[in-house]
């Protein structure tokens, strides 16, 4: 890890020197944060105007404000936001689970933070959902940028956090979905693990398993990084199984979810003569059919060759937004195990299980983009490449119209389902 203060500095001098670098990040984070929201919510606003969805945009006018003054809020800033998954969210954190709904296909981490920040609202739990995601974004944004300079200089870091908010799928940082509190705890996860403190590192990792299914592949870089520490010596590895065992948390936390739905629902069925339940009956819930009735897991080159033989706009932008990432995988996979074979490897992982989880045939790809968005090392490959300057207005360019304009099948729900 690079030092952040020269050896003949006082203690006093590296906390102020922490203290200005710290702050200096928040400086740039957080207008790139706010802007970017304001812009979207601005885009929300139009799309609902146009197309509204719920009762709700359907009867309050976006202009003149009307009173109720709350009602007015919710339908202008946050309702546009409601959609898709976010509907599953808000009957987990209201109602709680249901083995007849769907919902048991999600983790709870995200819906109970949702729940937490809604009651201090007085009760808004889509507010909450709101806030809670926002506020991950915002922290997400800053560690990943933390993250980036341990290898990275900090003009390269702060170009990686530019490119990760416009890399395909990445609304849904701004929007009340799992990724926000997913990708702030592993860059947490990973964060810690290069500072060599485990038991924070083994902690978000469970507390990411508990957000989503992936968070368990964490173990993957996470182990790596042990085996760094260690020195890449098997004597020194086994000397540190005590500070290894902080990493155990994060299994525990997917664990915790599973004897959840065993002991709580009766919602894991697993049956030895069909390896397939290992899947859908232990890691995924048998009801997930309920939302999306054709799935499966399958070796990738299957799943994709599925989806190349199906013709809709749907699967064009999933598709699309998918080569992206394969591309800079491609690419830059080489350059990202130079500057840490950790994020490769966890890159990887996360890329391959994306492209094997098909969901039938005639919207093979459902989800893909937002599920390789979770692989983000892959925008530090981009800093490399984006010192020319034409090569970082190109990525920006092309980075904010895709940004846009999934933010508009989003919020529109036309043309791609999320």
């Amino acid at each position: 890890m690079k030092p952040e203060s020269e050896p003949h500095k006082s203690p006093a001098a590296h906390l102020e020197e922490t203290a200005s670098t710290y702050n200096s990040t928040w400086r740039r984070i957080i207008p790139i944060w706010l802007l970017t929201r304001v812009w979207l919510s601005l885009l929300a606003i139009f799309c609902s105007l146009s197309l509204p969805s719920s009762p709700l945009e359907k009867k309050v006018a976006v202009w003149p404000p009307s009173a109720p003054l709350g009602e007015w809020l919710t339908r202008v800033f946050l309702e546009p936001w409601n959609r898709w998954d976010v509907e599953h969210f808000l009957k987990i954190a209201t109602r709680g689970y249901s083995i007849d709904d769907g919902t048991l296909s999600f983790h709870p981490l995200h819906p109970m933070l949702g729940k937490i920040v809604g009651a201090i609202f007085g009760g808004h739990t889509l507010l909450g959902l709101f806030l809670a995601s926002n506020t991950c974004c915002l922290l997400f944004l800053f560690c990943y940028e933390r993250l980036a300079r341990v290898d990275l200089t900090a003009e390269e870091a702060r170009r990686a956090t530019h490119y990760m908010t416009l890399l395909p799928a990445a609304f849904a940082l701004f929007a009340p979905y799992t990724e926000p509190l997913f990708l702030l705890l592993s860059a947490l996860a990973l964060l810690m693990a290069r500072r060599g403190k485990w038991l924070m590192a083994g902690l978000a990792g469970g507390m990411a398993a508990l957000t989503r299914q992936q968070g368990i592949i964490l173990l993957l870089p996470l182990a790596w990084e042990f085996w760094e520490w260690s020195e890449r010596s098997p004597r020194k590895l086994l000397a540190n199984w005590r500070v290894a065992a902080g990493l155990l948390l994060t299994p525990v936390g997917l664990l915790t979810w599973l004897l959840y739905r065993a002991f709580t629902l009766s919602d894991v069925a697993i049956e030895l003569r069909r390896p397939g339940t290992l899947i859908y009956g232990l890691l995924i819930s048998q009801s997930v059919t309920h939302m999306v009735a054709q799935q499966s897991f399958m070796p990738p080159w299957n799943a994709l060759w599925i989806a190349l033989n199906i013709r809709s706009h749907a699967n064009l932008i999933d598709l699309c937004s998918g080569a992206v990432y394969l591309l800079i995988l491609a690419f830059g996979g080489r350059m990202l195990w130079r500057l840490r074979p950790s994020y490769f490897l966890y890159s990887l992982a996360i890329i391959i299980i994306s492209f094997s989880y098909s969901t039938g045939n005639l919207e093979s790809y459902m989800g893909l983009p937002r599920h390789c968005l979770l692989a983000f090392p892959l925008a530090m490959p981009l800093v490399i490449w984006g010192r020319k300057p034409a090569a970082h207005l190109l990525f920006t360019t092309v980075g904010l119209i895709w940004l846009f304009a999934m933010s508009f099948f989003y919020v529109g729900q036309v043309l791609w389902v999320p």
